[in-house]
């Protein structure tokens, strides 16, 4: 018998690259494979070939917070950011760190952490924004996660900031919040929406700014499928309660506790929940317990964050009679809609929030054939966001729009504010005129807010609103002075560190431009 050579062994097919290893505490998220490059081996046999299994590629991951670090939800593993492409592009300062999961309370983190956050927060609006929107400062928009010695952040048209600030021996980093990362992004995205809000010396104007920054980082939040499902455990599916979701910036907000108890909260920065009822703000105080209302613009921003909160879970209740957390995304959706088409076609008046309010109405009618037509109408009344007066001359108006050939009595062509010259004495200036920017009108047609007794609210002239707005201003010490001459002011208030504005002359004239929207606790920290 003839000796028989035994066949040579078939190889192996290629071992599959073991995947990152995954901590406890971290939940699950999707990730983007990347291809590495093959293994240096002879070429195999033209048999063998066919049977092959390819290498399986090398899953890359960043470790985020879903929400805020202190909000009680979990760590994630997601896909690392990209945010130069597109639209409204972003660039992060620095050079970028390898992508990997990494610790909190580290640079690395913090650079993927808010890189991943703003993300979020800018997909929840350019859906729904014209293509020929563009960042004010350029594109891309930069942002620098790693300022020092500040508990603050803030968006100046150039650059989105964050700092890390120490509070009672604890480091706090705000760019390590999404919700905060998200607030930031929030006023960018408005002032590329809105640019004549900027300079506008309204005190609704300027709250209004605050509260979308806010809804931006609750609809961020909304953008995880995660973070819906843990909304609708937590709440039956009735949202608007005091809850994961409408705490905002919980760990910021701890620490500006921690500093005067009466500039928020215990639990967090500001509660989209509360109880709180339009009032005009030219006759509210300048600063006031966070139990009450101020004209603070961070203070009376909340009238219309709640109102529009308070909103979206009627919407929700409209979607589904038991809402599951796709139904949340997608109500979530809807309302950046709503919001987005209402801002552009806002007018730049007095009653601000009204006008924005019935806007948001008109949209429905646009977008969605009235689906949430009466909750919105029930919870801009219950807010006094719309007197029941207005309300009633809404459909009146959207007819008459109709009839001339509108889908919606948008405001596109209405004046979006003009200078107007004020006493420069009045506010502790030397002689001259002090030139501002401010609304064209008061109000629109019958479009105004309730009063606190019944009826509607007289909707104060434009020189009033404004200079309501300058009082708040120059009294909380929010002007720089220092491109002027010297002792201008007789209170230029020194140890606030950080100004919203600042005064230019020109030609004998002081003219108030803003510089930033900030988080507006710098004069507490002295």
């Amino acid at each position: 018998m003839k000796n028989l050579k035994r066949p040579p062994a078939k190889k192996s097919p290629a071992k599959t690259a073991a995947p990152l290893a995954r901590k406890p505490a971290l939940v699950k998220s999707k990730a983007v494979p990347v291809s590495i490059p093959a293994s240096k081996k002879p070429a195999p046999k033209a048999a063998a070939k066919a049977t092959a299994k390819p290498a399986a590629p090398t899953v890359v991951s960043v470790a985020a917070w879903e929400d805020d670090p202190e909000s009680g939800l979990k760590l994630a593993h997601r896909s690392p950011a990209t945010l130069t492409l597109g639209s409204l592009p972003l660039q992060l300062r620095g050079e970028a760190p390898k992508p990997g999961v990494y610790p909190p309370g580290t640079d690395n983190f913090r650079y993927w952490n808010a890189a991943d956050a703003l993300r979020r927060a800018r997909e929840v609006w350019r859906p729904h924004l014209p293509e020929t929107v563009h960042w004010q400062g350029g594109a891309p928009l930069e942002v620098d996660v790693a300022g020092t010695n500040d508990l603050n952040a803030y968006y100046d048209r150039k650059t989105i900031s964050f700092f890390t600030g120490e509070v009672k021996g604890r480091a706090i980093h705000t760019a390590e919040s999404p919700d905060i990362v998200a607030h930031e992004l929030g006023h960018a995205v408005l002032d590329a929406l809105r640019p004549d809000l900027w300079d506008a010396a309204l005190d609704e104007v300027a709250a209004f700014h605050e509260s979308f920054a806010d809804i931006t980082a609750l609809l961020t939040a909304l953008q995880l499928e995660s973070v819906c499902e843990h909304v609708i455990k937590e709440t039956g599916g009735l949202i608007y309660q005091n809850s994961t979701l409408s705490r905002i910036a919980v760990q910021y907000g701890k620490a500006v506790h921690d500093l005067n108890s009466g500039s928020a909260p215990p639990d967090c920065l500001r509660n989209a929940v509360n109880s709180l009822f339009y009032r005009e703000p030219m006759h509210l105080p300048p600063m006031a317990p966070h139990s009450e209302l101020s004209s603070d613009p961070h203070s009376f921003s909340r009238v219309f964050t709640s109102g529009f909160f308070e909103a979206m879970a009627g919407m929700l209740k409209v979607h589904a009679a038991e809402p599951t957390a796709a139904d949340l995304l997608s109500v979530a959706k809807d309302a950046a809609a709503l919001l987005a088409k209402a801002v552009r076609t806002a007018a730049l008046s007095a009653a601000f929030y009204s006008e924005v309010a019935a806007q948001v109405i008109w949209a429905d009618a646009a977008l969605f054939s009235g689906k949430y037509d009466e909750v919105l109408r029930s919870a801009f009344v219950r807010r006094g966001l719309l007197s029941l007066e207005a309300v009633r001359s809404l459909r009146a108006e959207a007819n008459r729009a109709l009839n001339a050939g509108k889908p919606t009595p948008g405001g596109d062509e209405m004046p979006r504010g003009r200078d107007m010259m004020m006493r420069a004495t009045a506010y502790g200036l030397g002689e001259g005129a002090l030139v501002v920017r401010t609304a064209s009108f008061s109000r629109r047609g019958m479009i105004a807010p309730a009063a606190p007794d019944a009826g509607s609210t007289p909707v104060p002239g434009v020189e009033q609103a404004t200079q309501s707005f300058l009082e708040t201003l120059f009294r909380r010490g929010r002007v720089d002075f220092s491109l002027c001459k010297p002792g201008l002011s007789s209170v230029p208030h020194t140890h606030v560190k950080r100004k919203t504005h600042y005064l230019v002359e020109q030609n004998g004239q002081y003219h108030l431009r803003r510089r930033c929207f900030d988080e507006g606790f710098e004069d507490l920290i002295v």
